[in-house]
């Protein structure tokens, strides 16, 4: 559903604490009703949904390509409710990191930022596209290095404004299309170390590059002819974005991202542990930032 106003910076939550796994089930059990209550009661779906999801149904305009505008659910002519369900969630070792340098994480509802971008093509040949927004907008303001604290740079404007996990279209769509670029806000500074040699020293730990915040695109795994994996990443080959075909007037469809965001930790060249990977080491980057699910489906 789509929430009125915007996240507060620095508002987190730990994903280990039993409240929110609680909330985290009773949120999904929900959304599952949902679907499935307005796949048997579509005529009567609008009971169904609060008043902040009910704000966003709008009347049909000729420049809107069917996103339906100022009448409510019950009252219109077909729709096709369509959503972004975000089970993802941020790994324990991240999670602590980010509490021992000062972010709060004690939201019960603290999850991973996703950015997922959704094209409705209508059999009539129009198309209308979607940005999906949603979880918490925790982000990494400074990084120590050995020259000297580092400032973000860029906040992201998709990291504050309001989130949107659902929409409705009116009838005759033909397919919804996922964008194969899958996108997860990497909330902390990621340190690229490598070596270098002295008269005195040898193979000291120098900051190659510093990685800022920033929304980061799954990749799915590199596979050789026969299917197998030469380089995990982030999906695997049959958990990657699919369109929702066969959409029929009352269907509903839904866009699923399940995983854990999990970045690569190292000694960085103060001789703390702190997220990041070695330069060159391929397998710590290509995992970065963690494992996830993408499931398409409709009803």
């Amino acid at each position: 559903m789509q929430y009125a106003g915007g996240w507060r910076m620095g508002r987190n939550a730990s994903e280990h604490q039993p409240t929110r796994r609680g909330r985290h089930r009773i949120r999904k059990s929900l959304t599952l009703m949902m679907v499935c209550g307005c796949v048997s009661a579509m005529t009567g779906c609008a009971s169904l949904f609060n008043p902040s999801f009910l704000s966003l149904v709008t009347t049909p305009s000729p420049d809107n390509n069917g996103i339906v505008n100022d009448v409510t659910l019950s009252n219109a002519p077909g729709h096709v409710p369509i959503f972004l369900i975000n089970n993802t969630r941020f790994d324990t070792a991240l999670i602590d990191y980010m509490e021992s340098i000062g972010i709060d994480t004690s939201d019960p509802d603290l999850r991973p930022r996703i950015r997922v971008r959704t094209t409705i093509n209508y059999v009539n040949g129009n198309t209308n596209t979607i940005e999906f927004l949603d979880g918490s907008d925790i982000v990494q303001g400074t990084v120590l290095t050995d020259e000297g604290i580092q400032e973000n740079p860029l906040i992201p404007r998709q990291l504050t404004e309001n989130t949107l996990t659902s929409v409705v279209a009116i009838c005759n769509v033909g397919s919804i299309q996922p964008d194969a670029s899958i996108e997860v806000f990497v909330p902390v500074f990621l340190k690229v170390i490598g070596f270098e040699s002295t008269n005195i020293l040898f193979n000291v730990r120098t900051l190659n590059e510093t990685i800022p915040p920033r929304f980061t695109v799954l990749q799915r795994d590199d596979v050789d002819e026969n299917f197998n994996v030469t380089l995990q990443r982030n999906f695997d080959i049959r958990d990657v974005p699919v369109p929702a075909s066969g959409v029929q007037c009352g269907s509903v469809a839904a866009f699923i991202l399940t995983g854990t965001l999990r970045v690569p930790f190292v000694v960085d060249e103060l001789g703390q542990t702190a997220p990041g990977f070695l330069d060159g080491d391929d397998s710590a980057e290509a995992s970065n930032p963690g494992r996830f699910e993408f499931q398409t489906a409709v009803r």
